[in-house]
């Protein structure tokens, strides 16, 4: 019951307002999901590959608030909400399924949420690479591979921060022995190690001083009151805040 199409690399399935109302599964290739802000803002929702599903809001019958693209030529199956509603509603069985895949996408979207609102610009890329690595990526003996090419835009419109601060984030990442990003924009994750960065941070223990300490020599750094920060020594120009504290702390 389900057709299906070809999309050209480059190719969109779907754009921001259009009246699609379909949800898509992939048989070959890889797509990704992009909404853009008024202000031109882009903002890479998710990546999609072989037997993900994707679309599903074309079932509430209203604009689509997002584009999909084709990273790759793809091959889809299709459906529309008419013959969806008509299955589930005389399969019970595909009615729980499909229930349950809707309540692991909106799970997916809180622990999203709460990474944006909770975690600085560094541990919300390591939490999305973390993330990647474990849906898209391959294991080997040295790591996950992730032989999805992702650039440095595309990792900035998925932690909400500029592509600059992403290529500072990544050679820590690299000098800590988190990632090793590799050429054509693929990457080998330490998953272990990046787990351990990841959760360090939802502890409220985020040891940045041990990826600070790689780019300042140790000899100009004491410790300070809090061993989890380090202050520099005296140099005649006020010093700087302590690691990790907010504007708002520094305010009172």
């Amino acid at each position: 019951m389900a057709s299906r199409t070809h999309v050209p690399k480059g190719g969109t399935v779907y754009n921001s307002g259009d009246r699609d109302q379909r949800m898509y599964i992939v048989e070959v290739g890889q797509l990704k999901t992009m909404t853009t802000a008024a202000d031109g803002k882009q903002c890479l929702l998710s990546i999609h590959t072989p037997s993900d599903t994707f679309g599903e809001l074309g079932l509430l019958d209203r604009p689509r608030q997002e584009t999909a693209i084709a990273m790759k030529h793809s091959v889809l199956r299709q459906i529309n909400h008419a013959k969806l509603l008509a299955i589930l509603s005389q399969d019970d069985l595909m009615n729980r399924h499909f229930t349950h895949f809707l309540m692991s996408r909106l799970l997916d979207q809180q622990v999203t949420i709460t990474q944006l609102v909770t975690m600085d610009s560094e541990h919300r890329l390591a939490a999305t690479l973390l993330r990647i690595a474990r849906k898209l990526g391959r294991r080997t003996a040295g790591g996950v591979y992730i032989d999805i090419r992702l650039t440095q835009e595309d990792l900035a419109s998925m932690v909400g921060t500029t592509r600059s601060r992403v290529g500072l984030f990544l050679k820590n990442f690299r000098e800590g022995k988190l990632v090793d990003p590799l050429p054509g924009g693929f990457m080998l994750v330490r998953e272990d190690a990046l787990a351990n960065y990841v959760e360090r941070d939802l502890a409220g223990e985020r040891d940045l001083a041990d990826l600070a300490a790689l780019a300042v020599p140790t000899q100009e750094c004491r410790p300070a009151g809090n061993p989890a920060h380090f202050a520099l020594r005296p140099s005649g120009r006020r010093a700087p805040g302590r690691l990790g504290t907010s504007t708002i702390e520094r305010l009172g």
